[in-house]
């Protein structure tokens, strides 16, 4: 008797979480379609660019238990070569923004490859190295018009 009611418990608990999960899908939906009516579009997409990053760090971190210095790499070689493609290779904007996901899904695979096998303070200052020698290779590379940007 006593597990037939926890069975039945379970099932009422999982309904109501599948409940909640659709209302919670809605209620975004609706706020990201309607948010641009009210709210600086060009903030808005980056307050969802930050989220983003912000959950890239929660999944190493908190789930990897891996501390990374190099996140702002992929992030900013990402939009580097998204914006380069826009403006200077002529891309449409979707062309440009697959353009900018490729680069760093690339960069992210060869600096896994360099970084993945250290743990602790290794592995942090591997990825710090690595997104340094990025940063020095944009800001020195003739094409990239230096500090100033493209």
């Amino acid at each position: 008797m006593n597990e037939a009611v926890q069975g039945a418990q379970q099932e009422r608990d999982a309904a109501l979480e599948a409940k909640l999960h659709r209302v919670s899908f809605v209620v975004m939906f609706v706020f990201f379609a309607v948010a641009p009516a009210f709210i600086y579009p060009v903030f808005l997409m980056k307050a969802l660019c930050f989220g983003l990053f912000a959950c890239a760090f929660n999944l190493l971190i908190g789930f990897g238990g891996l501390l990374s210095f190099g996140h702002a790499m992929f992030l900013g070689m990402a939009g580097y070569v998204a914006a380069h493609a826009a403006k200077v290779w002529g891309f449409p904007t979707e062309l440009a923004i697959a353009a900018g996901t490729a680069t760093a899904t690339v960069l992210g695979y060869f600096a896994g490859l360099l970084a993945i096998r250290r743990q602790g303070i290794y592995f942090a200052m591997i990825t710090l190295a690595l997104a340094q020698m990025v940063y020095f290779f944009c800001v020195r590379a003739p094409f990239t018009g230096g500090e100033d940007g493209i």
